[in-house]
């Protein structure tokens, strides 16, 4: 089952995944996060953490000479590329599968397209944040929640039911 949240920019995307990461620990969990870098309250760009080895990488940064460009960031396609290769060595023994998130940045690794692909036709249960850009492209790939501020709690309660209720096979 694949299920995938989208919203506007600050509706609490990553803090739903990182909320339903903390009710689902009993779980073999494979997957990244890409939490924003912050200087002095101010975002600097986004770091790529694989959830399972907890290795890291720049996944972009105001402060980058090189890569593609995403509106003000540069994208690290390679410190990209290496978090997907620790997250593919975790992923056939998880039973579900966290990407935060599906969009732009991500998009510019060949790497993390070929995973995605992967992921997404597996028996896993997984669960991703998808930029609002990608919606159309994803949208028979799975169950899609639209998140705001105010259903907040509802949309958390409603994922966290289907995943505690779903016996994926394990790979």
């Amino acid at each position: 089952m694949n299920i995938f949240i989208t919203g506007n920019p600050g509706c609490g995307k990553s803090t739903l995944i990182q909320k339903i990461l903390a009710e689902i620990s009993d779980k073999k969990i494979s997957g990244f996060i890409t939490p924003e870098i912050r200087v002095r309250g101010q975002r600097q760009g986004f770091k790529i953490i694989d959830l399972a080895s907890k290795e890291e990488e720049i996944m972009a940064s105001l402060n980058l000479n090189r890569g593609p460009g995403v509106s003000r960031y540069r994208v690290n396609v390679k410190g990209i590329d290496f978090i997907i290769d620790k997250f593919m060595k975790s992923y056939e023994d998880s039973q579900c599968v966290i990407i935060d998130e599906i969009g732009m940045m991500e998009f510019f690794s060949r790497k993390f397209r070929e995973a995605i692909k992967q992921v997404l036709i597996s028996d896993k249960v997984v669960m991703a944040t998808l930029s609002r850009k990608f919606v159309k492209k994803y949208k028979d790939k799975g169950q899609i929640f639209f998140l705001t501020r105010d259903n907040f709690d509802e949309i958390y309660n409603r994922i966290l039911a289907k995943i505690r209720d779903l016996s994926p096979k394990a790979g």
